[in-house]
């Protein structure tokens, strides 16, 4: 089926499909399928958050697959950042909870865009905690490749004078467009309606694209974990891996590491473009590492 003939919205996770588990830190949405498969915590990005995996769900029936909501976000309890700022090491420690609060004593991991700032802190924390991990190069905020605080002084202004609902919500989903991808522009102003609330949004996206460093992680990062994403840059042209600053920084100091760079796909967004390839990925990776 082409891209103009699929149903982005068909399956899709509505937070009224999931719960909101109250943790020994924060009240934190998630959606847990329930599958008798190996438990995969799927840590999505801030702007399409876990909807960023529904297109992955079809290709993993085999695992029992876990999205949630980091504080700030969606339904999950945003308390408010002035009284105690957002961080990625409260992140960290909200994911901790809620696999207590699950009753998980270990999972896979599987972060995309800047969930993978979440992952790299978790999984070198709590290595003990994660069998596999599948994760994406968000490693700093100043990463030159990425350009990540010239586009929040875009995307804060949209933000500002509009919102994140309605025109507000249109206008952010091409802040980070993906052009050949006819429907994009609708699904990512829904899943930005349904995620952001502008009183946490420099709280969350506005740390993600300016402040958050976990270079110092990387190398405590023990689990098996591949590099999962597109060949492009954002704007567009193919990725040499060579130049890419932040793929390299965890080539160097992840210690167990592999990378798959899917062709002609956009480096965050393909579980959008390409979502077979994406999923099959993922999950001959963790078939490759079962947590035993």
């Amino acid at each position: 089926m082409s891209n103009s003939e699929f149903d982005p919205f068909a399956g899709r996770s509505t937070p009224d499909s999931g719960r909101v588990v109250e943790t020994d830190r924060v009240a934190l949405w998630c959606h847990d399928d329930g599958a008798d498969g190996e438990p995969v915590l799927m840590v999505g990005g801030f702007t399409a958050g876990h909807f960023a995996f529904d297109h992955a769900r079809p290709y993993l029936r085999d695992h029992r697959l876990i999205t949630w909501e980091p504080r700030g976000l969606g339904r999950s309890a945003c308390p408010d950042p002035a009284a105690e700022p957002y961080s990625v090491a409260m992140w960290a420690e909200d994911l901790r909870a809620l696999m207590d609060a699950l009753d998980l004593e270990r999972a896979h991991v599987w972060a995309v865009g800047f969930g993978s700032y979440i992952g790299h802190r978790f999984a070198a924390q709590y290595p003990e905690r994660v069998g596999a991990y599948v994760t994406y190069t968000d490693v700093w905020a100043r990463d030159p490749q990425k350009g990540y605080p010239q586009i929040w002084e875009v995307y804060s202004a949209i933000v500002r004078n509009f919102g994140t609902t309605g025109f507000g919500g249109r206008v952010l989903a091409n802040v980070f467009d993906v052009s050949d991808v006819p429907w994009f522009g609708a699904w990512e102003a829904s899943n930005i309606e349904d995620v952001l609330h502008p009183e946490t949004v420099d709280a969350t996206v506005g740390y993600c694209l300016t402040e958050a460093d976990v270079r110092d992680d990387l190398a405590g990062i023990q689990a098996p974990t591949l590099v999962l994403q597109g060949d492009r840059t954002w704007d567009g042209r193919t990725i040499d891996p060579a130049e890419d600053p932040s793929l390299q920084l965890m080539v160097e100091r992840v210690a167990n590491i592999e990378t798959k760079l899917i062709p002609d796909a956009h480096p965050g967004y393909v579980a959008v473009q390409k979502p077979a390839e994406f999923a099959t990925g993922a999950r001959e990776f963790l078939e490759r590492h079962p947590l035993g």
